[in-house]
């Protein structure tokens, strides 16, 4: 297996290039910038995602916005350079217990738990694509469609695992289900570098969001 995975990695470029040579032969520069917007779009979604967090941390988690950005600013940058949210568990465990003092079982269990199965970005993530690429190949999605893919998405991330760019590797039935084709979804694992960091800062994020709550209501019941 490690064989054969080693092989795909290694044709994978060619293959993305002729993905990507197909649709800019029949858009021309065109091509560009819509690749380009979609990049721009989603890190920008991402981005105010992320932002949001934390005045709903101050707010159900009562943990000072200055307090929780330094707590979390270590496994965003893990995160953000990695692009694996697992290889910022430990920077987050640390974060929850040395600067926001959460409980043992919220660092020992619910932190890890988050990581495993909490991803806030995918139904954000998958909506933006399937948007950018029935706009690419002239597909029309409908707001019924859009209501079922988040859906679909939120049921999904569940089982999304917590490497690079993994949730798109699931996207595929899901994009050809909507009338989309699935060469599409290479060309967004494609474009994924620079969008997968933004959105794997925002699944910590989130992930060190949950626990602080509900660390906040833990200690509430305990008093």
């Amino acid at each position: 297996m490690i064989l054969i995975v080693g092989w795909v990695l290694a044709l994978a470029p060619a293959g993305v290039f002729a993905l990507i040579f197909a649709l800019a032969a029949k858009m021309g520069t065109a091509a560009a910038g819509a690749l380009l917007h979609y990049v721009v779009t989603l890190s920008l979604v991402m981005l105010a995602f992320t932002l949001a967090i934390y005045p709903i941390v101050a707010i159900l988690g009562r943990v000072g916005m200055g307090r929780f950005a330094a707590a979390v600013a270590p496994a965003q940058a893990v995160a953000f350079s990695s692009r694996s949210s697992l290889a910022a568990l430990p920077a987050l465990i640390a974060g929850g217990r040395d600067r926001l003092d959460f409980t043992p079982p919220v660092t020992g269990f619910l932190l890890p738990l988050a990581v495993s199965v909490f991803r806030l970005n995918v139904p954000m993530a998958w909506v933006v694509g399937a948007l950018f690429l029935g706009k690419l190949y002239g597909v029309d999605i409908n707001t019924a469609q859009l209501a079922g893919l988040v859906v679909t998405a939120t049921l999904i991330s569940f089982s999304v695992p917590g490497i690079p760019s993994s949730s798109l590797f699931l996207f595929t039935p899901v994009a050809t289900d909507l009338g989309l084709p699935a060469e599409g979804v290479g060309i967004l694992i494609a474009l994924d570098a620079i969008p997968d960091m933004f959105k794997t800062t925002a699944n910590v994020t989130s992930q060190l969001a949950a626990a602080a709550i509900l660390n906040h209501r833990e200690r509430a019941r305990e008093t």
